[in-house]
């Protein structure tokens, strides 16, 4: 395996992206409909990284596929709730939980020829929480939003000379932080059936020069109160706490979850 999978789950951020389906929040106006609209959704994602990081000022590539993501994988946990009322104003809250353990082969090449292999313990948890005023224009609603993530990260590796299994590094590292972004979701129904979905935001933190996330896809109506979301994300982050990580990536993978809607 090579060198990048040291930081493996760095970048296994914001893996949802729910919408309150308007063809189920959208209900004809009666008495029987309540002011507040429901969704918890339930979703996975098939997740590449690229792009570079340093830990205790080793440099490190990140080049990662969802194969070594399954073979490494101990825990995972991935949801996502999201509240209307009258269609006017909401909120969403959204959280991935992963934890990886697994070793690596060929890990760094700015160590005087050394070859080294490594173990990682890995865990990350990333919380997102946005709330959102909405427009509806005939078909279309759009959703301006504004909130937060956080990020949770406690990485664990030993590396060792692959000729003796000496011990060359032992790295600990608990690391956090909190980006401020803002952005704007549209949706419109294709038909009876089907919804399109797009979101797009961006933002900074105390540490963060930029991150912007893109999710887009599209809702198929399983049934009155539920439906499931096939989508496709992207997303950038540039961190840096000048201390003794950064993390400079671009993710990007297909998203697949079920929802129930209340």
């Amino acid at each position: 395996m090579s060198r990048s999978k040291l930081v493996v789950s760095l970048s296994l951020m914001l893996l949802g992206g729910s919408v309150l389906s308007p063809f189920i929040a959208h209900a004809e106006e009666s008495e029987s409909v309540a002011n507040w609209q429901h969704s918890a959704e339930i979703y996975g994602i098939a997740l590449n990284i690229r792009g570079d990081s340093s830990v205790n000022d080793q440099n490190l590539e990140v080049d990662v596929d969802p194969k070594f993501i399954m073979d490494t994988l101990e825990m995972t946990f991935m949801a996502h709730f999201e509240s209307v009322y009258k269609d006017q104003w909401g909120f969403y809250i959204d959280y991935s939980f992963m934890k990886l353990n697994g070793e690596t082969d060929n890990v760094l090449d700015n160590t005087n020829n050394l070859v080294l292999k490594g173990d990682i313990d890995i865990r990350q948890g990333v919380l997102e929480a946005k709330g959102f005023k909405r427009y509806i224009y005939g078909e279309h609603t759009l959703d301006y939003t504004a909130g937060i993530r956080w990020w949770d990260n406690d990485i664990d590796m030993q590396l060792y000379r692959k000729d003796n299994n000496a011990i060359f590094s032992d790295i600990n590292i608990e690391e956090d932080w909190v980006d401020f972004v803002v952005g704007i979701r549209w949706m419109t129904p294709i038909n009876t059936d089907w919804l399109y979905y797009l979101s797009i935001d961006a933002g900074m933190g105390s540490d963060t020069d930029f991150t912007s996330a893109l999710l887009t896809g599209v809702r198929y109506k399983i049934n009155t109160w539920s439906d499931l979301n096939i989508g496709y994300k992207s997303i950038w982050v540039d961190y840096d706490n000048e201390e003794n990580f950064s993390y400079d990536t671009a993710s990007q993978g297909f998203v697949i979850g079920w929802a129930a809607h209340f």
